[in-house]
């Protein structure tokens, strides 16, 4: 296993986990796969090479979600809907089991914004959302910066919102959840 795999510290939240990172290397992808990571969920720009991080992320047997972050500013209002979207179904994915790396380029800014988004979403108390970024990854938990917690709360009360919308069949029926906004029988 390479030593950038076994870095990827994935942190048990609800059924499934949690890992925080900075950009992966393509070669390190594969062993990231088999120390049990199932998605990898990339928070860069087009122009920062994510589309072909994707590909290489697919090839090693990774789910891969792109959430389209330029930079660790807060994100615009159009893009509010795509991320708690976003954010929505990775929590509903860790929630059944997903093991998720979450990367933007250096793993501070954006990474913190939306992993403490996640740890929200997926139903953490502040307190405890900021004690396990820092369980996480210290250097994210440091660096992320309250501005962008504070994005992050916003963020997952959107996320909240869309899950509460879902009615979801008790005992569940299926392996995936139903779209958003909608009943699992239409």
């Amino acid at each position: 296993m390479s030593r950038e795999a076994a870095d990827v510290r994935l942190v048990n939240v609800g059924a499934g986990a949690i890992a925080l990172t900075h950009r992966p290397k393509v070669k390190a992808l594969p062993a990231m796969r088999a120390a049990g990571v199932t998605h990898l969920v990339t928070l860069l720009s087009r122009r920062e090479g994510a589309p072909a991080l994707g590909e290489a992320a697919r090839a090693a047997g990774l789910e891969w979600a792109w959430v389209e972050l330029p930079d660790g500013q807060q994100p615009p209002p159009e893009a509010r809907d795509e991320i708690a979207a976003a954010l929505a179904t990775m929590a509903t994915l860790v929630g059944a089991g997903a093991r998720a790396a979450i990367h933007c380029s250096a793993g501070i800014h954006r990474t913190g914004m939306f992993g403490y988004a996640l740890l929200r979403t997926c139903g953490l108390a502040p307190a405890a959302a900021r004690e396990t970024l820092a369980t996480l990854r210290a250097v994210t938990a440091e660096g992320v910066g309250n501005q962008r917690l504070a994005w992050a709360e916003d963020l997952a009360a959107a996320a909240r919102s869309r899950l509460e919308v879902v009615s979801w069949p008790a005992g569940g029926t299926s392996g995936s959840p139903p779209l958003p906004g909608r009943s699992a029988g239409q």
